[in-house]
């Protein structure tokens, strides 16, 4: 008698069930690679991200880069990359099969939070999208009807946007946020550094009633949205209502520290400012640059750009940082982040702690070019200063990438990678 041989099982046919049971057991990189085993396993895991119960391995942030290595030497004559790669800083290995988001090579990126792009076209167009997903939504324009902008900022707006918009954070996940009144997007603009914001279901950008301007840094966290000026000056905004509300609006004594070390080698010194929230405290965080450093990585002149000595661009040499005393209303310096971790650039900035984020280095400031007023001012160089800065012992590790070119386009920035 024969016997009837069962066919094998197809493994699109697995349940829901026992594919969740494994989804549930997979680091980000590992939930893509799933997505794309068959169309029923790309279903399932869509459904699974996307629902509640879904709490994701928490990511160190990855280094968005331009193509590979060698598009670089391609791309040297000043046009964007057609691709993007993703530097992994745990595994220390670069991706560039990862990014799907096409929206991505249409615009240009204006900002990074909770693992979402923020891109702003040359029609003045903003969107969001997940690189890693390829979800996207569309945001809002950028109109001179909606917002106060010169005919120098329609320029920018256009032609260098990352000047026009120095930054745009997303409140908030989107699609895992259940609060409608944090789901969109806020963003610094225009030479004056105002703020405006921009909800999804708003569809038109607001101007948000800052007294501080021009600003340096916003970032978003318990229903709120943060600003720090160039002053020092720090104000908040509840959004959790229909309309935002003014919480905080608070006028520190600027750190005398930094306020010296600027009268001192201003001349020879950029600044840059960045809020982070970090264990419920706000911490206000310079960044001081070299305009034109020589082989030894010493600030020089521009003077010397004469002289025979080989000169290089701009090249972030120190950082300083404190935290805010509410109560005493002053910036209160800082010697050491502890077991925290910062990235700081084109991104929102953020705080983590280091056991969250395998292969960094703890005390240290983790942080990619944002220096938009120089980035285009020559085809040579740009996008190019990027490192990590150790707090303590004020070592600078710079890159701790292997990057051959001054000139980087896109401009990196850093990024948690979310499925969503």
């Amino acid at each position: 008698m024969a016997i009837k041989r069962k066919r094998d099982a197809s493994w699109s046919e697995l349940g829901f069930d026992p594919l969740e049971c494994i989804l549930r057991k997979l680091p980000f990189l590992d939930v893509l690679r799933f997505k794309r085993v068959c169309r029923s396993w790309f279903s399932v895991a869509e459904n699974y991200v996307s629902s509640p119960c879904y709490s994701p391995y928490f990511q160190t942030p990855w280094l968005l880069l331009p193509s590979d290595k060698e598009d670089w030497e391609e791309d040297y004559d000043g046009e964007e990359a057609r691709g993007l790669g993703f530097f992994n800083l745990d595994e220390k290995k670069e991706y560039r099969d990862v990014c799907v988001c096409e929206e991505v090579y249409e615009g240009r990126c204006v900002g990074s939070s909770h693992g979402w792009l923020v891109l702003l076209d040359k029609t003045a167009n903003l969107s969001v999208c997940n690189p890693f997903s390829g979800a996207r939504i569309q945001v809002g324009s950028l109109t001179e009807e909606d917002l106060d902008f010169s005919d120098v900022d329609a320029y920018f707006l256009k032609e260098e946007p990352q000047v026009f918009v120095p930054k745009a954070v997303v409140m908030s996940e989107s699609k895992k946020n259940k609060d409608k009144d944090m789901d969109g997007v806020v963003l610094i603009y225009g030479s004056r550094k105002k703020l405006a914001f921009c909800r999804y279901r708003d569809d038109r950008f607001i101007e948000l009633d800052g007294a501080h301007q021009p600003y340096h840094d916003i970032i978003c966290y318990a229903h709120m949205v943060c600003a720090v000026s160039q002053t020092g000056s720090v104000e908040a905004w509840d959004f959790s209502g229909e309309s935002p509300t003014k919480v905080m609006d608070m006028t520190p004594s600027f750190p005398l520290k930094t306020a010296e070390f600027r009268r001192s080698f201003g001349d020879l010194y950029s600044s840059q400012f960045y809020l982070v929230e970090s264990y419920g405290e706000l911490l206000f965080i310079v960044r001081l640059i070299g305009d034109f450093v020589d082989g030894d990585g010493k600030p020089v002149g521009e003077e010397d750009l004469f002289s025979d000595e080989v000169i290089q661009p701009y090249k972030t040499l120190l950082f300083h940082v404190y935290r805010l005393d509410p109560h005493e209303k002053k910036w209160v310096e800082m010697e050491s982040l502890g077991d925290q971790v910062v990235f700081v650039g084109g991104n929102h900035s953020m705080s983590l702690k280091v056991e969250d984020c395998p292969g960094c280095i703890k005390d240290s400031i983790y942080f990619t070019d944002s220096y938009w007023e120089r980035m285009n001012e020559d085809c040579s160089y740009g996008g190019h200063d990027i490192g990590c800065y150790n707090l303590r012992d004020g070592s600078l590790n710079h890159p701790f990438y292997d990057i051959r070119l001054w000139k980087l386009k896109p401009v990196p920035f850093w990024i948690v990678p979310n499925p969503w």
